[in-house]
C-alpha cells in the first residue's frame, strides 16, 4: 500500500511540472502498439503512463514510460524510462529515479538524471547533462556531462566528473574524484595518462 501512495505521489508531482503550454492535448495514459497505431495520436502531451505494446512515439511525456521494444520523446520528458531495448529523447529530458533499456539510452538535448541512469549497450548524453547519481553502461558517452556521483562501464567520458570514473578506459576533462581502471585521462588540452588509479582534486 506504501508503494501505491508513493508512486501516487511522484505521478502528482511530476503532472505539477507540466508547463500551461502543454495543456492543450493531454491524455494521462497512451496506449501503442507500432506508430501510428496508438491512442491517443503522437501530438497529444502524456502525464501519467505511456506503455508501448513494440515502440512509442509521444511528443511530451511526464510520468511513467514502459515500452517493451523502446520509446521515443519528441519534445520534453519528465519521469521514469523502462524499455526492453531503447529509450530516445531529443528534448529536455528529466529522469527522476531511473532510466533502463536493454541496449541504449539516447538523450540528445539538455538532460538531468536524478537516480540511476543504466543501459547494457551504450548510455549516450549529447548535450549538457548532469547526472547526480549512478550511469551504468558498458560505454557511457558523455562529452558534456558532469558526474556527481558514479560513472560506471568499460569505456567512460565526461566532462567533470565529482566522484568516480570505474572502467576500462576512462575519459574527463576535469576530474575532482577518482578514476580507476587501465587507461585514465583527465585534465583540459593536457591530458595526463595513469594506469590504474588516478586522483584528481
Amino acid at each position: 500500500m506504501t508503494k501505491i501512495i508513493s508512486i501516487a505521489l511522484i505521478l502528482a508531482a511530476v503532472v505539477s511540472m507540466v508547463p500551461a503550454k502543454a495543456h492543450a492535448a493531454v491524455s494521462p495514459v497512451s496506449v501503442t502498439i507500432l506508430p501510428p497505431v496508438m491512442f491517443p495520436p503522437n501530438d497529444f502531451t502524456i502525464t501519467g503512463l505511456r506503455m508501448s505494446l513494440l515502440y512509442g512515439k509521444q511528443r511530451n511525456i511526464y510520468g511513467l514510460d514502459l515500452g517493451v521494444l523502446g520509446n521515443i520523446t519528441e519534445q520534453d520528458f519528465t519521469g521514469i524510462g523502462i524499455s526492453g531495448l531503447f529509450n530516445a529523447t531529443t528534448g529536455t529530458t528529466n529522469i527522476i529515479g531511473l532510466q533502463l533499456a536493454g541496449l541504449t539510452n539516447i538523450n540528445t538535448s539538455k538532460t538531468r538524471v536524478y537516480g540511476l541512469q543504466l543501459a547494457l549497450g551504450m548510455n549516450y548524453n549529447g548535450a549538457d547533462t548532469e547526472v547526480n547519481g549512478i550511469q551504468f553502461s558498458l560505454a557511457n558517452h558523455g562529452p558534456h556531462t558532469k558526474i556527481y556521483g558514479a560513472q560506471l562501464g568499460i569505456y567512460n567520458k565526461a566532462q567533470d566528473v565529482y566522484g568516480f570514473q570505474i572502467g576500462l578506459v576512462n575519459v574527463a576533462d576535469s576530474l575532482h574524484g577518482i578514476q580507476i581502471g587501465l587507461l585514465n585521462f583527465h585534465h583540459k588540452g593536457t591530458f595526463a595518462v595513469s594506469p590504474i588509479i588516478n586522483m584528481g582534486f
